[in-house]
């Protein structure tokens, strides 16, 4: 196993605890699975096309459910 260190900024950091928190996991678990995932789609050789049609929407709706209903973070806005 490695450590990887990161400076990340300091609304990400307290975003990242929330999360694992939320998950009932720990902070490494949450930024292995999402470096893993980040790392791995482009390995598997699909488009971003190709990535969209394995989609679900029901999947999508179901995840989608969980996002709060509360303004954006500043910054964030459209």
């Amino acid at each position: 196993m490695t450590t990887l260190r990161a400076a990340i900024p300091d609304d990400l950091h307290e975003a990242v605890l929330a999360q694992a928190e939320r998950e009932h996991i720990s902070v490494d678990a949450l930024i292995s699975r999402t470096l893993r995932a980040a790392v791995a789609l482009p390995l598997l050789g699909l488009s971003v096309e190709e990535r969209a049609v394995r989609g679900n929407w029901e999947d999508f709706d179901r995840i989608m459910s969980r996002v709060p209903d509360a303004p954006p973070v500043p910054g964030d806005e459209k």
